[in-house]
């Protein structure tokens, strides 16, 4: 009994030796398996997950505006639109050359600066057609004077306003920075209202394109209106 003890004891400091573990390894190596064993062996382990290190994040869609938060938004810039779309049409058709020549006399002046407002009458250069009261913008200086009478120009007789002077730095800033602010509106309307959150790039493409042509549209129609 103490030979058989003494024996298996032998075996097991054998087997838990440095032999012992290469032989282990020996055996569970898939050198000595078969091509078949080999894909059988494939085909049951478990696939390896992928790594999330290094991995970016996939993208959340944000949840759409509600429509009580964005229509707001909506009625706002398109009411700015408006405003800039009307105070750029006239400059525009001035700075192209789309005008009626003539005089301009003013009748008074009121204020000072950015808040000066001059009225008159304007004749045009043949002498056939006058309107009698005109908003005048451009005035300086000594045509600000009751009775003065200076150059000055009107996209068409049935316009409310006179320019007086050439054409110069101020009018053609005018109209391309309302064009500009315009186009800016419909930039703003598209993210108020929640167009790039929706799910799909085309429905957000269509819906951008369209918060950027009804400003548009908005200065069209004056443009058309002035001209």
């Amino acid at each position: 009994m103490q030979g058989d003890r003494l024996a298996t004891q032998q075996a097991g400091t054998h087997e838990d030796g440095p032999e012992g573990r290469a032989a282990a390894l020996l055996e569970t190596s898939t050198f000595w398996l078969s091509d078949e064993e080999r894909a059988r062996r494939a085909a049951t382990a478990e696939p390896e997950r992928p790594s999330p290190i290094g991995v970016p994040p996939r993208h959340r869609m944000r949840a759409p505006r509600r429509p009580r938060s964005g229509l707001p938004a909506l009625v706002a810039l398109g009411l700015v639109a408006a405003f800039f779309a009307w105070v750029s049409a006239e400059p525009f058709w001035l700075a192209v050359g789309h005008d009626v020549n003539g005089r301009a006399t003013v009748t008074r002046c009121t204020g000072d600066g950015i808040g000066q407002r001059c009225f008159g009458q304007f004749a045009s250069g043949d002498g056939f057609s006058r309107v009698d009261r005109v908003t005048l913008l451009g005035v300086t200086g000594e045509q600000r004077a009751p009775g003065a009478v200076s150059p000055a120009r009107m996209v068409n007789l049935d316009g409310g306003q006179a320019y007086v002077g050439e054409t110069g730095v101020l009018v053609q800033l005018r109209w391309t920075l309302g064009f500009v602010l315009v186009l800016l509106c419909g930039v703003g309307i598209a993210g108020l209202t929640g167009a790039r959150r929706l799910e799909k790039p085309r429905a957000r493409l269509g819906a951008l394109l369209l918060s950027i042509a009804c400003p548009l549209a908005l200065l069209l129609g004056f443009l058309a209106a002035a001209y």
